[in-house]
Parts: C-alpha cells; structure tokens; sequence
C-alpha cells in the first residue's frame, strides 16, 4: 500500500487531471449523450412506437459511425500530442492538416456506403416493415451528418491533443444548443417551421456539425496562441506521407472503436426478435447507460493525451501514475452514479414512454445489467492509455478478437434458449455485453503489466 500511495505522487495532480477531466464531461454530455436522448424525448411526443424504435436503431448504428470517427481524435492525440510534449510545434501544425484531410476522406467514404446500403443494413436487423419504412429515408440523411462528425472530430482532436479541453466543450455546449433547437422545431413543426418527424431531426443534426466545423476552424486560426504551430497554411497542402500516417493510426482504433460500437448493432439484431417493446426498451437503457457513463468516457479521453505527452517527455512513471488515478476518480464517480440512476431507471424510462408500455421492464433491467458496467469504465480507460502510448493495434486486435471469438457466440447461444420471460432474456443477452468487456479489460491489463507500451514509437514517419 506504501509503495501505491508512493506511485500517485508521480505524475500530474489530481487536481490537474479534474480539471481537464471536467470540461472532457460536459463535452462528451453535449455530444454524444445529450442529443440521443433529447431526440428520443421529442420523438416519443408523437406517440409512435414504430417511429421511436426506427429512431433508435437509426441511432445505435449512428453511434457506431461516430465511434469510427473517434479514430481521428484519438490518433490526433497520439500523433501531436507527442510533438507537442517534444515542443516541435512545427510538426503539430503540419499534422493538423493530416488530420484534417483524412477526416474527410474517411467520413466521403462512409457517406457513399451508408447512404447507399441503408436498405440492406436495416434489412439484416430483421425488424418489423414499419420500422424499416420509417428508418430507411432517416439512416441516408443521418449518414451526411455523420460526414461532418468526422470533420469536427478532427478540429476538436488537434484541440484536446495541445491539451485544451476548453474549447471542445464550448464547440459541443454550441452546438447541441443548436441541435435542441432545430431538433424541437423540426420534429414537432413548432416556431413556424413544418412538422418533418424524423426527417428533421436528421437536419438538425447537420445543422450542428455544421456550426461547429464553422465555429472551430475560425477558433484555430484566429487563436494568437496557436500562432507557433503554423508556419504556413496547412490545412491546404495534402501532404501524403502525413495523411497516410495518420490513417496507419487510425485504422486499428477505427477496427476496435467500432467492433465495440458494432456490439451494440449486433445486440439491437439479436434482442429484435423480442419484439417491439424490447425493442424500444434496448434503446432506454442503452441511452440511460450511456449518460450514467459519461465520467468513464470523459477519463478515457483525458488518458490518451496525459499518457501521450508523459511519454513525450520521456516520463512513463508518470504515465502510469495518471493511469492509477484515472481509475480511482473514474470508480468512486461512476459508482455513485450507477446507483441513483438504477433507484430511479423506472421514473426516467416514464419520460421515453408515455403509453408506459415498456417502463417496467426498465426499471426490472437496468439495475441488474449496471451493476457489471465496471468491467466496461476500466477496459475503456486502459484502452484509452494504451492508445496514448500509440499501442493501437494491440487494443485493436484484443478488441476484435474478444467480440468475434467471445461475443457473438455467447450471446447467440443465449438469444436461442428456450426462456419464457423476455425480461429475463433481455437481461441475459445485454449482460452478455459486459462479460465481453471483462474479457478485453484482462488483456489490457496483461498488456499494462508488460511494460511494452511505454517504448512504443508511434511508427514515426522521418522527421514528422
């Protein structure tokens, strides 16, 4: 206990680390949380559970999109963060226009797919005609929304990665207010504007990665700050060696970014059968966890840079010292928030369903399937500090490897036996999920004991 005690005097404060971490929650509470269940509030208010659950799956395969678009950030982070730490300034800047080219050839890339096998994606979940009907036309005009996802991961990946998480928060505080407001007025047509259901809560979101690619381009460039990071113009020149590097970075975060996320598609398949209250229920707790998670993924997003720029500086005590930390805030925060969303998960299912059709299985499930989320705050967070140290194709083949080999077959073998109460199966098969995530977390651990991650060289190309 000494020598532990000893180890956390190493490294940053915990009141630095709070205070990168804060800003990392109230942007991941505005990006990703907020505007899922902001949207599934609005959508509800038309009393269709064949829209709500055309929405949700819509959004668990958006979701998944937006987990390959944290590849750039992450890689950002890695890449720059390191120059960064090193006071190369020069090399920042240059991989900021790396970085933006590749966000946008990844995101060009997952447009024309998306758009184009909608039909087909929501085919395979096997869901009824309605929802499909529905889902379709709202999956196509989401896919140009995710377009811009990638472009502002970008922006806001150079930003995190010269260790302003200020500024991210501000961009996503705009833009979800940007998002609320469309999203209410289009949906429901209120303020003049026509009623378009689903259709207009797509626009709302490309409305709100539009301002904010807008908003942080103008931020970057007019900052005197960030003056030293741009000798000349960037962001114009396609500098090949650069963008290749940094899709060498992303492409294994983007493999085990969206197996993860593609668990989540993957359980929506399987849970379909149950019917449409199951349906709609997978979507409420999925949404529920999501937001009582958010301290968990705000700490796997400040690890990356931390652990990046103590290696930067040649300090892995350090860095393994902001990771024991991590863990520590992170498992005290999320603790108390699991509990007084499970005490209260059948009062805040009520404000999803207004017909309280499915409340009651929420509130049944949800206290059962949260009590495993540990295994998933620490996998995440040691992933987190693994792709820091620019080790991503070990969490991306330890990922890949646990959901395929793992996963899958579980979880199909729990969705085929022959069990009555569709609550119990329901929580059988979500919780399948988090077994999963106990599996990944012991090979990172492996890894973190190894000590290998720390001479990691980011597979540095010549001089950037």
């Amino acid at each position: 206990m000494k020598k532990f005690m000893k180890s956390l005097m190493l490294g940053d404060s915990f009141k630095d680390i709070f205070m990168f971490w804060v800003p990392e929650l109230i942007s991941n509470a505005v990006l990703f949380c907020l505007p899922p269940l902001i949207d599934s509030y609005i959508v509800s208010s038309l009393n269709s559970n064949n829209l709500y659950g055309a929405m949700g799956l819509t959004i668990t395969f958006l979701h998944f999109l937006s987990k390959l678009s944290e590849a750039i950030p992450v890689a950002a982070m890695a890449v720059i963060g390191r120059y960064n730490g090193a006071k190369q300034y020069d090399e920042c800047g240059k991989y900021f226009g790396a970085t933006f080219w590749t966000a946008c050839l990844l995101g060009l890339t997952q447009l024309v797919l998306v758009f184009f096998g909608a039909s087909a994606i929501f085919y395979w979940l096997d869901v009824p005609q309605k929802m499909i009907a529905a889902g379709v036309p709202f999956l196509k005009l989401k896919s140009l929304g995710a377009f811009l996802i990638f472009i502002t991961a970008g922006l806001i990946g150079f930003m995190r990665a010269v260790k302003n998480t200020t500024m991210p928060m501000i961009l996503n505080m705009a833009g979800i207010s940007m998002f609320i407001f469309f999203d209410y007025a289009l949906v429901l047509g209120k303020f003049g504007f026509p009623q378009m259901g689903l259709t207009g809560s797509a626009i709302a979101t490309i409305i709100q990665y539009g301002f904010m690619i807008a908003l942080g381009l103008i931020y970057i460039y007019k900052n005197p700050e960030y003056k030293k990071y741009f000798t000349d113009v960037v962001l114009y020149i396609l500098d090949s060696k650069r963008i290749m590097h940094v899709i060498n970075l992303s492409w294994p975060i983007m493999i085990d970014k969206g197996t993860l996320a593609l668990s989540y598609v993957w359980l929506a398949k399987i849970i379909a059968p149950l019917g449409k209250y199951a349906i709609v229920t997978y979507d409420v707790v999925k949404n529920l966890e999501r937001f009582a998670f958010l301290p968990a993924i705000a700490s796997a997003q400040i690890i990356t840079f931390l652990v990046s720029n103590r290696l930067g500086a040649k300090d892995a005590k350090g860095a393994t010292a902001n990771m024991k930390k991590i863990l520590i805030l992170t498992g005290i925060i999320e603790l108390a928030t699991l509990i007084i969303f499970s005490i209260n998960s059948g009062y805040f299912a009520s404000f999803f369903d207004p017909k309280h059709k499915f409340s009651a299985m929420v509130a049944t499930t949800f206290p059962l399937i949260s009590t495993l989320v540990v295994f998933d705050f620490i996998q995440l967070i040691l992933a987190g500090a693994l792709r820091g140290s620019g080790d991503v194709k070990y969490v991306m083949w330890g990922r890949f490897l646990s959901c395929t080999l793992f996963f899958v077959p579980f979880s199909y073998i729990l969705s085929i036996l022959p069990i009555e109460s569709t609550t119990i199966k329901f929580t059988l098969i979500y919780g399948s999920f988090y077994a999963n995530t106990a599996m990944m977390g012991l090979i990172f651990l492996y890894r973190i004991k190894s000590h290998k991650w720390e001479k990691n060289k980011l597979n540095e190309v010549g001089n950037g």
